[in-house]
C-alpha cells in the first residue's frame, strides 16, 4: 500500500480551510481522510470512518472539547469539513459507564450532543472513537486484512503477524457493545505490557489505526496493511482453477438483449410496458479468471469480507 502523504499538500489543505475559519486539526483530518477514501483496498463509497478531537467555539463563543467525525452519507474520498460534525467529547465519553445502551439512545445521545443540530447524523461507530484517547483516529475495511482475520483461525493469523503493535477485538456488530469492548480490549493490550499499541485490528470487520497527529495515524495505517498485504502476497500459491470453455462462444451483442430481457422491469405487464436496463460489459482478466473458475457457484454466494460491504456489493 503506498503511502500518499505529501507535507507540501498537507499544508496546502490547511492554508486553504484556515481561510474558511477551519483549524489545523480539522483541516488535516479532511486530508488524510481523503487519502484514505480514494484507496478501494482501504474503503469502498461510504465506507470506513475517522476522527479528531479538537476544540471548537460552542454558541456562546466558548471553547469546547469536541470530536469531529465522520457523518453519515459524507464520501471520505472527498469529505469536507462539514462531513466531519462537532460532538461535545465529554458527555460522550460519559456513557462508557453504562452496562447497555440501545442504538436509538445512542443516536439520541450524539444528535443532543451535536454542536450543530443541523449536521448530518455522526458515524454509528462513533463512541468507540470518542472512547479511546487518541487525537487522530483511522478506520478502514481493508481488504487485506480482511482476507487474514476472515479465516477461521483469523485470529491466529493476526496475532501473529502483527504482535504487540496492536490490540485485537472480537467480533460484535457496530454501536455501543463494540465501542465498550475496543476501548476494554485497548486497555487490556497496554495492561498487558503492549507501550506503544498503534492501532485495533477487529476481527471479521476492519482495521484502527490512531496517533497523535494525522500523518502519524494515516502512517500506522498503511504500515499495518502492507504487512497484510505482504503476507497474503508471500502464501498466494493457489490459482483459481478454470472451466473448459466451449470453442465457440456467443457473442455480447447476442447475449446482451437476452440479459436485458431478463432484468426488464414490468411496468405495465399487459400492455407490454417494461422498464429497460442499460448494461455495462466488463471482462478484463481478473473478473474473467472470477466467473470462469470452476467453484464459482460456491465462492460467488459466500457473501462479502465485511458487513459494511453490503451496502454496495450484491
Amino acid at each position: 500500500m503506498q503511502n500518499k502523504w505529501s507535507d507540501a499538500e498537507a499544508s496546502e489543505y490547511v492554508s486553504r480551510y484556515a481561510g474558511q475559519g477551519v483549524n489545523e486539526d480539522l483541516a488535516l483530518r479532511v486530508y488524510t481522510s481523503r487519502l484514505l477514501g480514494r484507496e478501494p483496498d482501504l474503503v469502498l463509497h461510504g465506507g470506513g470512518n475517522t476522527s479528531v478531537k479538537t476544540e471548537a467555539p460552542d454558541i456562546m463563543g466558548e471553547p469546547t472539547q469536541v470530536l469531529c467525525v465522520k457523518g453519515s452519507g459524507w464520501d471520505m474520498g472527498d469529505i469536507e469539513p462539514a462531513g466531519l460534525p462537532a460532538v461535545r467529547l465529554e458527555p460522550l465519553r460519559k456513557l462508557i459507564a453504562l452496562d447497555a445502551l440501545s442504538d436509538e439512545d445512542m443516536v439520541n445521545a450524539q444528535r443532543t450532543n451535536l454542536l450543530d443540530a443541523a449536521a448530518p447524523n455522526p458515524s454509528v461507530e462513533t463512541l468507540l472513537h470518542a472512547f479511546l484517547p487518541h487525537k487522530f483516529v483511522d478506520h478502514t475495511h481493508s481488504n487485506a486484512m480482511l482476507a487474514l482475520s476472515d479465516q477461521p483461525n483469523g485470529d491466529e493469523i493476526c496475532r501473529e503477524l502483527f504482535g504487540d503493535r496492536v490490540a485485537y477485538v472480537p467480533y460484535k456488530m457496530p454501536g455501543f457493545a463494540l465501542a465498550k469492548s475496543g476501548r476494554e480490549c485497548f486497555d487490556a493490550a497496554i495492561a498487558g505490557g503492549q507501550n506503544e499499541v498503534e492501532g485495533m485490528v477487529l476481527l471479521k470487520h476492519g482495521l484502527f489505526s490512531f496517533g497523535s497527529t494525522a500523518k502519524e495515524a494515516y502512517d500506522r495505517m498503511i504500515d499495518l496493511v502492507t504487512l497484510a498485504e505482504e503476507r497474503i502476497e508471500s502464501l498466494r500459491t493457489k490459482t483459481i482453477t478454470q472451466v473448459i470453455k466451449p470453442p465457440a462462444m456467443a457473442s455480447v451483442a447476442d447475449v446482451a438483449p437476452i440479459l436485458r430481457g431478463l432484468v426488464a422491469e414490468p411496468v405495465s405487464a399487459e400492455n407490454g410496458v417494461f422498464k429497460r436496463m442499460v448494461l455495462e460489459f466488463r471482462a478484463d482478466e481478473r473478473i474473467l479468471t472470477y466467473v470462469n473458475g470452476s467453484e464459482v457457484n460456491r465462492y460467488s454466494q459466500q457473501g462479502t469480507a465485511t458487513p459494511d460491504h453490503v451496502i454496495r456489493i450484491k
